[in-house]
Protein backbone atom coordinates (compact mmCIF):
# COMPACT_ATOMS: atom_id res chain seq x y z
CA UNK A 1 0.00 0.00 0.00
CA UNK A 2 1.25 3.44 -0.92
CA UNK A 3 0.43 6.28 2.01
CA UNK A 4 -2.38 8.11 1.50
CA UNK A 5 -2.06 11.67 -0.08
CA UNK A 6 -4.51 14.67 0.23
CA UNK A 7 -5.15 16.47 -3.41
CA UNK A 8 -6.27 20.17 -2.68
CA UNK A 9 -8.03 22.20 -5.03
CA UNK A 10 -8.85 25.73 -4.76
CA UNK A 11 -12.24 25.18 -6.69
CA UNK A 12 -13.52 21.61 -5.16
CA UNK A 13 -13.09 19.65 -1.80
CA UNK A 14 -10.12 17.94 -1.00
CA UNK A 15 -9.48 14.38 -2.17
CA UNK A 16 -7.87 11.88 -0.76
CA UNK A 17 -6.26 8.91 -2.52
CA UNK A 18 -3.75 5.98 -1.81
CA UNK A 19 -2.93 2.96 -4.04
CA UNK A 20 -3.54 -0.77 -2.36
CA UNK A 21 -1.94 -4.21 -4.10
CA UNK A 22 -4.40 -6.55 -5.72
CA UNK A 23 -4.37 -9.06 -2.06
CA UNK A 24 -4.67 -5.63 -0.20
CA UNK A 25 -7.85 -4.21 -1.65
CA UNK A 26 -9.54 -7.70 -1.53
CA UNK A 27 -8.47 -8.92 2.38
CA UNK A 28 -9.57 -5.32 3.07
CA UNK A 29 -12.78 -5.79 0.72
CA UNK A 30 -13.51 -9.49 2.71
CA UNK A 31 -12.69 -8.08 6.17
CA UNK A 32 -15.03 -5.11 5.64
CA UNK A 33 -17.87 -7.63 4.23
CA UNK A 34 -17.21 -10.33 7.59
CA UNK A 35 -17.84 -7.61 9.76
CA UNK A 36 -20.83 -6.44 8.36
CA UNK A 37 -22.49 -9.56 8.43
CA UNK A 38 -21.62 -10.23 11.82
CA UNK A 39 -22.96 -6.94 13.14
CA UNK A 40 -26.20 -7.04 10.68
CA UNK A 41 -26.49 -10.93 12.00
CA UNK A 42 -26.78 -9.45 15.73
CA UNK A 43 -28.83 -6.76 14.68
CA UNK A 44 -31.45 -9.41 13.06
CA UNK A 45 -31.08 -11.60 15.85
CA UNK A 46 -32.61 -8.18 18.81
CA UNK A 47 -35.82 -9.45 20.48
CA UNK A 48 -39.00 -7.64 19.04
CA UNK A 49 -40.86 -5.26 21.20
CA UNK A 50 -44.08 -4.38 20.15
CA UNK A 51 -44.51 -1.16 22.09
CA UNK A 52 -40.88 -0.13 20.24
CA UNK A 53 -41.86 -0.73 16.62
CA UNK A 54 -45.57 0.87 17.17
CA UNK A 55 -43.68 4.07 18.18
CA UNK A 56 -40.95 3.43 15.66
CA UNK A 57 -37.74 3.38 17.71
CA UNK A 58 -35.45 0.82 17.02
CA UNK A 59 -34.33 -1.75 19.75
CA UNK A 60 -31.71 -3.95 20.59
CA UNK A 61 -30.23 -6.59 22.64
CA UNK A 62 -30.00 -6.31 26.27
CA UNK A 63 -27.20 -8.17 27.03
CA UNK A 64 -23.41 -7.91 25.53
CA UNK A 65 -22.58 -10.47 22.62
CA UNK A 66 -20.69 -13.66 23.85
CA UNK A 67 -18.63 -13.22 20.98
CA UNK A 68 -15.56 -11.68 22.29
CA UNK A 69 -14.84 -9.94 18.80
CA UNK A 70 -18.69 -8.35 18.39
CA UNK A 71 -18.58 -7.63 22.41
CA UNK A 72 -15.22 -5.64 21.26
CA UNK A 73 -17.31 -3.09 18.98
CA UNK A 74 -20.27 -3.56 21.28
CA UNK A 75 -19.48 -2.53 24.51
CA UNK A 76 -20.72 -2.11 28.15
CA UNK A 77 -21.93 1.29 28.77
CA UNK A 78 -21.14 1.02 32.41
CA UNK A 79 -17.18 1.21 33.55
CA UNK A 80 -16.47 -1.18 36.46
CA UNK A 81 -16.28 0.69 38.84
CA UNK A 82 -19.54 3.03 38.20
CA UNK A 83 -22.31 3.84 40.55
CA UNK A 84 -25.02 1.27 39.25
CA UNK A 85 -28.45 0.92 39.17
CA UNK A 86 -29.96 -2.23 38.21
CA UNK A 87 -30.80 -2.46 34.32
CA UNK A 88 -29.16 0.44 33.51
CA UNK A 89 -26.53 -0.94 31.16
CA UNK A 90 -29.54 -2.88 30.07
CA UNK A 91 -31.57 -0.27 29.06
CA UNK A 92 -28.77 1.28 27.54
CA UNK A 93 -27.99 -1.27 25.06
CA UNK A 94 -31.07 -1.53 24.07
CA UNK A 95 -31.81 1.55 23.00
CA UNK A 96 -28.91 2.62 21.38
CA UNK A 97 -27.27 -0.46 19.85
CA UNK A 98 -29.04 -0.52 16.64
CA UNK A 99 -28.17 3.12 16.22
CA UNK A 100 -24.26 2.07 16.56
CA UNK A 101 -24.77 -0.70 14.59
CA UNK A 102 -26.44 1.25 11.99
CA UNK A 103 -23.81 3.71 12.24
CA UNK A 104 -20.76 1.25 12.01
CA UNK A 105 -22.24 -0.52 8.69
CA UNK A 106 -22.34 2.60 7.04
CA UNK A 107 -18.54 3.43 7.79
CA UNK A 108 -18.06 -0.16 6.35
CA UNK A 109 -19.82 0.45 4.04
CA UNK A 110 -17.41 3.15 3.02
CA UNK A 111 -14.68 0.48 3.22
CA UNK A 112 -16.77 -1.88 1.03
CA UNK A 113 -17.42 0.24 -1.34
CA UNK A 114 -14.09 1.52 -2.20
CA UNK A 115 -12.56 -2.09 -2.20
CA UNK A 116 -15.66 -4.07 -3.59
CA UNK A 117 -15.27 -6.25 -6.46
CA UNK A 118 -16.09 -3.19 -9.11
CA UNK A 119 -12.86 -1.24 -7.16
CA UNK A 120 -9.62 0.00 -8.95
CA UNK A 121 -6.67 -0.54 -6.64
CA UNK A 122 -6.63 3.27 -6.85
CA UNK A 123 -9.00 4.52 -3.80
CA UNK A 124 -10.22 8.23 -3.71
CA UNK A 125 -11.97 9.39 -1.17
CA UNK A 126 -13.90 12.46 -0.17
CA UNK A 127 -12.91 14.04 2.97
CA UNK A 128 -15.93 13.03 4.69
CA UNK A 129 -15.92 9.36 2.97
CA UNK A 130 -12.16 9.40 4.20
CA UNK A 131 -13.28 9.85 8.26
CA UNK A 132 -15.85 6.81 7.78
CA UNK A 133 -13.15 4.95 6.28
CA UNK A 134 -10.53 5.43 9.25
CA UNK A 135 -13.68 4.70 11.86
CA UNK A 136 -14.54 1.67 9.30
CA UNK A 137 -11.00 0.55 10.01
CA UNK A 138 -11.04 0.89 13.43
CA UNK A 139 -13.84 -1.16 13.77
CA UNK A 140 -11.87 -3.62 12.02
CA UNK A 141 -8.63 -3.56 14.35
CA UNK A 142 -10.81 -3.86 17.24
CA UNK A 143 -12.72 -6.96 16.01
CA UNK A 144 -9.61 -8.51 14.68
CA UNK A 145 -7.15 -7.86 17.40
CA UNK A 146 -10.23 -9.20 19.92
CA UNK A 147 -11.07 -12.66 17.91
CA UNK A 148 -9.34 -15.58 18.67
CA UNK A 149 -6.78 -17.76 16.53
CA UNK A 150 -9.15 -19.70 14.08
CA UNK A 151 -7.86 -21.98 11.32
CA UNK A 152 -8.54 -19.51 8.20
CA UNK A 153 -6.37 -16.93 10.36
CA UNK A 154 -3.65 -17.87 12.93
CA UNK A 155 -2.46 -15.18 15.59
CA UNK A 156 0.47 -14.22 13.24
CA UNK A 157 -1.80 -13.16 10.40
CA UNK A 158 -4.29 -11.52 12.41
CA UNK A 159 -1.48 -9.42 14.34
CA UNK A 160 0.31 -8.54 10.70
CA UNK A 161 -3.45 -7.71 9.49
CA UNK A 162 -4.21 -5.54 13.03
CA UNK A 163 -1.05 -3.54 12.39
CA UNK A 164 -1.60 -3.35 8.19
CA UNK A 165 -4.78 -1.57 8.91
CA UNK A 166 -2.80 0.48 11.90
CA UNK A 167 -0.63 1.59 9.38
CA UNK A 168 -3.73 2.64 6.51
CA UNK A 169 -5.16 4.02 9.59
CA UNK A 170 -2.35 6.31 10.61
CA UNK A 171 -1.84 7.01 7.00
CA UNK A 172 -4.85 8.59 6.15
CA UNK A 173 -5.53 10.48 9.14
CA UNK A 174 -1.81 12.24 8.75
CA UNK A 175 -3.30 13.27 4.98
CA UNK A 176 -6.31 14.57 6.82
CA UNK A 177 -4.26 16.26 9.14
CA UNK A 178 -2.10 17.13 7.22
CA UNK A 179 1.78 18.63 7.35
Amino acid sequence: MKPWKAKKSLIRTPKFTTTLDPMEREVLGNLAARVAEALMERARSAPKDELAEMMDMPTGHKEAPTDPSLARLLPDFEREGDEEYDGDNALLRSLHEADIIAGKLSNLQVVGQATGPDSSVEITLSEREAHQFIAGLNDLRLYLAAGKETEDMPAEDRDNLVEWLAFNQDSLLSALIGD
